[in-house]
């Protein structure tokens, strides 16, 4: 006799990477200090170990953030090269990039803390992320800030 177990739409589901599972907090404060691409990397695998049902929506903020972030670089750099920007100007449509960075993180950080909520609820454990955010601020950003890539490559990465 098999046995149907009852799934409630917005519950994680269990996976072998629920060990790494952390606090979305630590993911979207390595966005903000270490750079877009290392902490959408993180967002993407607390995803995955938190077994988010949300999983597809937050892979569409990641790819939107990426994309949204190379776009808006080459959008400035076309107004800058017709003349539409003056260098003070360019300065400030230049945040724009760092708002979009940042409004889809957040986004991620809600999506994901519903998740984690429910995991400290029913008795999961979510591990510290200060100790990898710290790292990551002090090791990975310089790598990335390295990288023979071109400018607007990097303001989306950075």
């Amino acid at each position: 006799m098999s046995t149907l177990r009852y799934r409630i739409p917005d519950e994680p589901r269990p996976t072998g990477m629920a060990h790494l599972a952390v606090d979305p907090m630590w993911p979207l404060l390595t966005l903000m200090l270490a750079g877009n691409v290392i902490g959408l990397l993180w967002f993407a695998v607390n995803s995955r170990a938190l077994g988010s049902p949300t999983a597809m929506k937050e892979s569409i903020y990641i790819a939107a953030s990426l994309i949204g972030c190379v776009a808006l670089g080459v959008a400035l750099a076309w107004c800058r090269q017709q003349g539409l920007l003056s260098d003070e100007g360019l300065a400030y449509a230049g945040l724009s990039v760092a708002v979009l960075k940042l409004s889809l993180g957040y986004a991620l950080y809600i999506s994901q803390s519903r998740c984690a909520e429910l995991v400290q609820h029913y008795g999961g454990i979510l591990r510290n992320g200060a100790v990898v955010a710290i790292l990551a601020t002090v090791i990975l950003r310089p790598v990335v800030v390295d990288l023979q890539l071109p400018a607007i490559f990097k303001g989306a990465l950075l």
